[in-house]
């Protein structure tokens, strides 16, 4: 593969089964693609996609190989997912061979120094397998360096970017039907938020290439000669390809046809005439399409579609297409030439709301324009994400979480301390005081265990706060790291900004529903399990009894029980003593319980700032180094987690 570059050209090769269309950009350059005119293919910007090999000639394609006589061999309608098959393999490889010739030969920015890189594209049915594969025989044909990307992207890019498609581009942003039409297949395909999502199995091969082959079928029908075309038809495979040819050209023209033609003059035709070689001699073979033909056409019962007609079958395949993606999508893209027909048009909105359906100016372009976009965007999102990785691995990260882990460290012992006296050591107290418990020190350990109990509670909101406000805190800093990251690549940089963290009842929440959300609310989660249940676990099983033992409001107690008993120790020895101790129950109740308690509670903020302190220098000392690594981890995964979308923005 090329390396990226700021140079490399871009070619859209949008090889479909009907039609080809190559267009060309530039990473360098953000102007719309240009659709290339390669004249050895004739036809100008469109191309059948046709290719055939002529004796003297060589390879042929385009129209040149449909109207060549004396062919050796003649393929039109070849792409297909069977790319094993040899009758798949040899016209692909012979076509792309060739059109990359002559594409290079009238080019010069694809013969140059430049590295070229060769967009593909693929149905959506196509999975990463496959379109691997399809990227390989692409290869194979003289290409150095092959993008396979799916359709319904490219069609997403080009509405976006190409200028030519008039919308709020935050549209784009919504639920999205893509309907590509084809002459072998219509592909539906939801995207939600620049995601693609699976294809839409509508249950019918519905291509525009049966409408073709039913006007022929309708011309023999009506013609004097017909016995003798359909013999001729018999005996060529080729003959047959060329008048299907013949007979889309006709359709495609009475669709680009202003239809006032048509309603000012009922009996006006386009079409076209072929001579075919009989058994009893020349032929003309001649295509006329009215207004009443073509709605015959297109309503003419079709067996392979359980003899419903094209017409009805597509208004079905809206239908079902509307039906699985289980909500009116907020935007209809119409791509592919087909697109053009105008009862197509027709059928979408009204299947969908007239304001939701768009068609750009030349849809049978739309996805060559597409796939060059996608190239582009490619490879620059390719240098956008090297850019975040270095971020990544680099200790600016790890550097900034432990600057501001004191920070974090002090919250937490105020999290673990903050209330504790009502909550446990009061309640503690009362029972140690009517004998359910046997020493200080076990009434202590009691306290840990429960501390730990309610900080690895599911939903802990005071955790919750501590980790949201400070994971808040920090995001205008990393958004300092990633914002000339954006700007060299011209995102905004409000796409690398972690989203706000909001604690909402028992739940941290954030305020989008996008994937990278749903990352950062993963992300949060693992930061709550390594702080509560490794660190705070660490502490309060560990030294964390000592503490609690010995700092804030459980101290009043041991001094108030080590005055009572009187002794000439000095007063450290004597506090472990008594906190050793199984004191009598007598003396357990020598003073009365609420002029304790009272003391408790009147210096209880002063008491418990000091057992805040305690923990929050504990806690650092025991995890400061884990917490670094695992937040910095964490936050490492979140801009990646917004990097993949963020890439999206790229154009």
């Amino acid at each position: 593969m090329a390396k990226t570059s700021d140079s490399t050209v871009i070619v859209g090769f949008d090889l479909g089964h009907g039609e080809t269309a190559l267009a060309k950009t530039y990473t360098d350059k953000s102007a719309a693609p240009v659709v290339l005119d390669i004249g050895s293919t004739g036809a100008g910007r469109q191309h059948v996609t046709a290719v055939a090999e002529h004796p003297t000639r060589g390879v042929l394609v385009g129209r040149e190989a449909t109207d060549a006589r004396g062919v050796t061999s003649l393929y039109l309608a070849f792409k297909s997912p069977e790319i094993d098959c040899d009758d798949v393999r040899t016209p692909v490889h012979l076509f792309v061979d060739k059109v990359g010739r002559d594409a290079r030969e009238r080019d010069q920015d694809l013969a140059g120094s430049r590295p070229v890189r060769w967009v593909f594209g693929a149905p959506s049915g196509w999975d990463a397998a496959l379109r691997r594969s399809y990227a390989t025989l692409l290869g194979q044909a003289g290409l150095t360096d092959v993008e396979v990307v799916p359709e319904s992207r490219a069609a997403m890019l080009y509405a976006r970017d190409s200028g030519e498609v008039s919308l709020e581009k935050e549209r784009l942003g919504g639920s999205v039907l893509v309907i590509d039409l084809g002459s072998s297949t219509a592909d539906f395909t939801s995207v939600l938020s620049y995601h693609t999502g699976p294809p839409i199995d509508t249950g019918v091969q519905l291509g525009a290439g049966l409408i073709d082959r039913t006007i022929l079928e309708r011309q023999l029908d009506r013609h004097p000669m017909g016995d003798a075309l359909r013999e001729a038809l018999h005996d060529s495979r080729f003959e047959r390809l060329r008048l299907e040819l013949l007979c889309r050209e006709a359709k495609e023209t009475f669709f680009r046809t202003d239809p006032s033609r048509f309603t000012d003059d009922p009996e006006a035709t386009v079409g076209g005439m072929r001579k075919v070689a009989t058994r009893t001699g020349d032929v003309y073979f001649e295509v006329e399409l009215t207004a009443a033909e073509m709605t015959a056409v297109v309503d003419a019962p079709q067996p392979s579609l359980g003899d419903r007609s094209w017409r009805r079958a597509f208004r079905d395949a809206l239908q079902e297409a509307g039906t699985r993606m289980g909500r009116r999508p907020d935007m209809v893209l119409l791509t592919g030439g087909a697109s053009r027909m105008d009862f197509v048009q027709e059928e979408a909105r009204e299947a969908f709301g007239a304001d939701r359906v768009l068609l750009g100016l030349e849809p049978e372009v739309a996805i060559a324009r597409g796939l060059a976009l996608a190239g582009r965007m490619s490879l620059r999102a390719a240098g956008f994400r090297a850019d975040i990785r270095k971020l990544i691995k680099s200790d600016r990260i790890g550097s900034l979480v432990q600057d501001r882990l004191s920070s974090l460290g002090e919250r937490l012992g105020a999290a673990v301390a903050e209330g504790m006296t009502e909550r446990h050591v009061i309640p503690a107290f009362r029972r140690w005081r009517n004998g359910e418990i046997t020493t200080l020190n076990d009434m202590a350990a009691g306290i840990s265990t429960a501390l730990h109990a309610e900080l690895t509670e599911p939903g802990n909101q005071r955790l919750n706060g501590v980790i949201a406000d400070w994971q808040n805190e920090l995001r205008p800093e990393l958004e300092e790291l990633t914002r000339p990251i954006c700007r060299r690549w011209h995102i905004p940089p409000s796409a690398m900004a972690l989203p706000a963290v909001q604690v909402s009842g028992d739940k941290i929440t954030v305020p989008v529903d996008s994937a990278a959300a749903t990352e950062v609310l993963d992300n949060i989660a693992k930061v709550m399990n390594v702080v509560v249940a490794g660190v705070i676990a660490t502490t309060l099983f560990g030294a964390g009894v000592a503490i609690i033992a010995t700092t804030g409001p459980f101290l009043v107690i041991i001094a108030f029980f080590v005055l009572v008993a009187g002794g000439n120790e000095v007063r450290e020895a004597a506090m472990e003593k008594a906190r050793e101790a199984n004191i009598p129950l007598f003396m357990r109740k020598v003073s009365g319980e609420n002029r304790l308690i009272g003391k408790l509670r009147q210096g209880a903020a002063s008491q418990e700032a000091q057992l805040a302190a305690a923990f929050s220098a504990q806690f650092l000392d025991e995890g400061a180094q884990k917490m670094t690594s695992e937040i910095s981890k964490g936050i490492a995964a979140d801009l990646e987690a917004l990097a993949d979308e963020a890439e999206l923005l790229i154009s």
